[in-house]
């Protein structure tokens, strides 16, 4: 049973190569998604940072005199509420295609990549990693672009992570998905 739904899942997922039977051709100055690549090394470090806009927000959580908000693929805010009527951004948990957390005692539990990382908290101003599950989430990746029914630029993991990708045209591009 649990082949069958992996299968399911690959096959639902997967890319298929452009100019395959029933699917459409590529032709030139075709819109194309294009992958941004990071060194895995750089897309892998989770560090704290100053403070960030808010730009595409996502979950809160609260711990103390502190609101933690998830800025979606980017990372976490730390806001100090300890003033309801002024809040004021502290810093930035920077962590490569975060979109989840949860907090339980003083540690916080984010997704970076697809890894599952595990940060102490206790002094808010000083977050350090204390574990990570490799591949805990392998589907979170971004190794397919965001949209289907769409030709792309097939990923090339010598140039790192993909991290995000970006539309632009391009002649006879090699996958479709």
């Amino acid at each position: 049973m649990r082949l069958l739904l992996f299968a399911i899942t690959v096959l639902l997922f997967a890319c298929t190569p452009s100019g395959s039977p029933g699917l459409p051709k590529p032709a030139a100055n075709t819109k194309t998604y294009i992958p941004i690549y990071m060194s895995s090394t750089l897309a892998r470090r989770v560090e704290y940072v100053t403070p960030k806009p808010i730009v595409n927000s996502g979950k809160i959580f609260t711990i103390g005199n502190y609101l933690l908000q998830v800025e979606l693929d980017s990372g976490i805010h730390v806001i100090n509420y300890a003033d309801r009527s002024a809040p004021i951004k502290i810093g930035f948990i920077k962590s490569i295609n975060c979109s989840e957390m949860a907090i339980k005692g003083n540690f916080l539990y984010i997704n970076n990549l697809n890894d599952l990382v595990i940060l102490n908290i206790s002094d808010i101003n000083k977050p350090a990693e204390v574990s990570r599950i490799s591949n805990a989430f392998p589907f979170i990746g971004k190794d397919l672009p965001p949209v289907q029914g769409t030709f792309f630029e097939c990923p090339d993991p010598s140039k790192g992570e993909v991290i995000s990708w970006k539309e632009e045209l391009r002649d006879y591009p090699k996958c479709y998905r």
